[in-house]
């Protein structure tokens, strides 16, 4: 049953709501990631269950709108900021893929396979991973990527090790290229500047995102370096004495923050912000924060309501994974924390009752791999026009929840009781749940926000897909006096009065235990009903002992059924309540003819 207006007796209980241990950077030395995948791979029902967030808080349905498919591996999606409407997709084979007028173009925009390495079968974290166009590439055409380039290793290193699960020794790129200047869906491929180059010792936890802050300066993030416990626990400390996490004389573990249109400072292709944290103190100039462990997606939020709010995704190892809100200068806790929990390198997967965290931030938002996922994807605030229910909300993700096919989407509320819990949604069929990895996420210029997935592990073949997030409308559902923000459909079949798409639950506004969108007199707590008179005036009321309530009363006070002429009109509402109705008639027409032989009289004419 449906009402468009929020009037009704009845409602229901008021709801609001590691890669980790390998995919975005997975410890390898702690499990047996070969088996791992071997298992996700083999026997796979067609559709995978995955356990479901139950939080106090009715979950948003949403139905996810194929935009493009085809792809390998999307781990990107960003647009131009030129008006024109495109979707940039980054594939990490080493493509970038132009979605226009909503149909996938053939031709590549940047193709940059030549310049990766040699990517796994079975899995990689290495590729194409990252992009940004400039503020002003209307005007200037420039735009950065970030990838993975071969390296020539030395042999102590771990990605040299003949017996690792992927040899081959790379580093991370950050490089500016242009548009060509005949035709804006091609990239100049001879446009390369290289601007950082760093060296990996691992194959995984390479990050990836490069983006524009509200402030003009291009920031990027590195992971720790790969492998486990930030090499702390290998003989040859790869990551170095305390790791690379907590080194603020290391590029890895860190979100870095450059100037790219100010001179550049020699011996420097850029500039660095003056403010950046260790600028004229100890620590490389570029850092912005760190203590980070595999950041895998940042974002402001810096839509219309947004408060440019620096939002970060941070890969755990064995049990944690996070949310964070990055200042300038933080300290993110890697490799003395997972999480807001100690961590003990050498014993991961049992947190120390205390460590030495003093000034570390804690997470805004955080879950356990049991519960939650094996690695956090980072994606962004929504701030679209499509999808009112979303508007406001962290949208986000996790890869998988056990090395198969079964990422998981999230989201949480900014502010009320339920911010920053974690809510997962409900999506429609076929494709609740996922079945599918989820790799990276992105955000049109509209605001609108989308999920990056594929049904491969590694990256190869053509399952890549993006589905653009369209959030269902939901409306305030009544059920006894309760109240549920939910789908109408949803509403109807629990038996529920829906109020209307858009409408809002109130809470208890009278303290009756009855939500007041669900009740005529929201704010009277003697009354379910407004009776005769409406809410807040009592219906007992008789001044005069009438039976008539004074509210509906044309005489309060006096006595109503006095009427000495008889007339059924009550005295106190007749101009003359002796005569009776035909007496007040006749005299009426007396008045009438007198009047008349008075006009008669002035109007004849004179002798």
């Amino acid at each position: 049953m449906r009402k468009g207006l929020a009037v009704t007796v009845v409602g229901s209980v008021c709801l609001a709501i590691s890669w980790g241990a390998y995919v975005a950077g997975s410890p390898y030395r702690d499990i047996d990631i070969q088996s791992a995948i071997r298992r996700s791979l083999q026997g796979r029902p067609e559709k995978p269950t995955s356990s479901r967030v139950r939080p106090s808080s009715s979950p948003i349905t949403i139905t996810l709108q194929t935009v493009a498919s085809g792809l390998v591996s999307p781990v990107a999606l960003t647009h131009a900021g030129d008006g024109s409407g495109r979707l940039f997709i980054v594939d990490q084979a080493g493509y970038i893929r132009i979605v226009e007028n909503g149909v996938l173009l053939p031709a590549p925009f940047l193709d940059v396979t030549a310049k990766l390495p040699a990517l796994s079968g079975i899995f990689d974290e290495r590729g194409l991973l990252g992009l940004a166009f400039h503020p002003d590439y209307a005007t200037n055409g420039r735009f950065f990527i970030r990838y993975s380039a071969p390296r020539q290793g030395d042999p102590s290193e771990p990605c040299a090790d003949p017996n690792g699960f992927i040899v081959g020794c790379h580093k991370e790129i950050l490089a500016e290229y242009a548009v060509s200047a005949n035709d804006p869906n091609v990239a100049d491929p001879n446009s390369e500047i290289l601007l950082i180059s760093v060296d990996e010792p691992e194959f995984n936890h390479n990050s990836g995102t490069v983006a524009f802050g509200p402030d003009g300066y291009l920031y990027f993030t590195l992971g720790d370096g790969g492998g486990a416990n930030d090499g702390l626990d290998s003989p040859n400390l790869p990551h170095g004495p305390i790791g690379n996490g907590q080194n603020i004389n290391a590029f890895l573990g860190k979100m870095l923050r450059i100037d790219v249109d100010s001179p550049p400072q020699n011996p420097l292709p850029y500039a660095i912000p003056a403010d950046n944290p260790f600028v004229g103190a100890p620590g490389l100039d570029e850092i912005y924060a760190y203590g980070f462990r595999n950041p895998f997606g940042f974002s402001w939020d810096d839509g219309p309501g947004g408060d440019n709010t620096l939002y970060l995704a941070d890969v755990g190892q064995n049990l944690f994974e996070e949310v964070d809100v990055v200042v300038n200068g933080g300290n993110y806790g890697w490799v003395v924390r997972e999480g807001a929990h100690c961590f003990d390198p050498f014993n991961p997967t049992t947190p120390p009752a205390t460590c030495a965290d003093a000034g570390m931030i804690d997470p805004i938002s955080e879950y356990t791999h049991a519960d939650g996922g094996l690695a956090v994807i980072g994606g962004f605030v929504y701030r679209g026009s499509q999808s009112p229910v979303l508007f406001g909300k962290y949208l986000y993700g996790d890869f998988s929840a056990d090395f198969g096919p079964t990422g998981r989407l999230y989201y949480f509320d900014l502010q009320g009781p339920n911010a920053f819990q974690r809510v997962e949604f409900q999506i429609n069929p076929p494709h609740n749940p996922l079945g599918q990895y989820l790799k990276g996420m992105g955000r049109d210029e509209d605001g609108e926000v989308y999920y990056l997935c594929t049904d491969a592990l590694a990256p190869l073949g053509t399952s890549g897909v993006v589905y653009q997030v369209i959030g269902e409308p939901v409306g305030a559902c009544c059920i006894n006096g309760a109240c549920t923000e939910v789908r109408g459909v949803d509403c109807d079949t629990d038996g529920g009065t829906y109020l209307g798409d858009g409408s809002t639950c109130v809470g208890d506004t009278d303290g009756d235990g009855a939500d007041g969108a669900c009740e005529l007199c929201p704010n009277d707590p003697a009354k379910t009903d407004p009776g005769v008179c409406g809410c807040g005036v009592p219906d007992g009321a008789d001044a005069d002992g009438d039976s008539v309530p004074d509210c509906i009363d044309a005489c309060p006070g006096v006595d109503d059924t006095i009427d000495e002429d008889g007339d059924n009109i009550a005295d106190c509402v007749e101009a003359i309540p002796a005569v009776s109705t035909w007496g007040v008639l006749v005299l009426a027409l007396g008045l009438l003819t007198a009047a008349k032989l008075r006009f008669r009289a002035a109007s004849a004419p004179t002798a």
